[in-house]
């Protein structure tokens, strides 16, 4: 029966595995319920939460201040996300292979480096580079491109783009932890704590 807005910071890649089944639950369970999502990244979410701009936030975090609480709900690994129409590539994805095509990006610096330049420390052959994951399979679809994401976006996509297949990178990259984070002056606050388990047992059921 609560009428609360609840106010979430969620990464671009989480909005797209998150929110709708989120909706949906609270739809079934909470019908007055409202979510406001607000845009947060690793850099940003620390501030966000310590000045109770958000309820809760479910993103990747390095140091976060004292009064925050976080939760791992998983790791996400990655994968490649290309259209087998438009691109050959070996069954099993070479090193040569990945590093001669062309490949779209997301730079939340807004440049041509991202997660594989700065681990690697090797350059891709960037096209395209974007602030989102949001449209990533658009972008593959019917092009040349060769993305790299988290496994669960590359999934999301899919559901948009079922042509798109996903191939193992052909090095090791580690995933991160995609975590739940929350203010602590809201931790025994009753709508924050109810979105929290929702977020809890979809994130469940993603990794899954």
């Amino acid at each position: 029966s609560s009428d609360r807005t609840v106010r979430l910071g969620l990464s671009d890649a989480a909005e797209m595995w998150l929110l709708p089944a989120l909706l949906a639950e609270l739809g079934r369970r909470a019908p007055r319920m409202r979510v406001i999502s607000l845009p947060v990244q690793f850099r940003t979410v620390g501030a966000m939460l310590a000045a109770g701009e958000v309820d809760a936030a479910v993103t990747v975090a390095d140091e976060l201040p004292a009064s925050v609480r976080r939760q791992e709900l998983f790791s996400g690994g990655f994968t490649c996300l290309y259209d087998p129409r438009t691109l050959r590539l070996p069954r099993r994805l070479t090193e040569a292979a990945y590093f001669a095509a062309d490949h779209v990006i997301v730079s939340y610096n807004g440049d041509l480096r991202g997660v594989v330049e700065d681990v690697l420390q090797k350059q891709r052959k960037v096209r395209c580079s974007v602030a989102s994951f949001t449209h990533i399979g658009a972008l593959v679809s019917g092009s040349t491109l060769l993305a790299t994401v988290p496994a669960v976006v590359a999934r999301k996509s899919r559901q948009f783009h079922p042509h798109l297949r996903m191939i193992g990178l052909p090095f090791t990259l580690q995933g991160t932890a995609i975590e739940l984070l929350w203010p602590l002056a809201v931790d025994d606050d009753e709508a924050s704590a109810f979105v929290r388990g929702l977020i809890t047992k979809i994130a469940t059921k993603t990794a899954g």
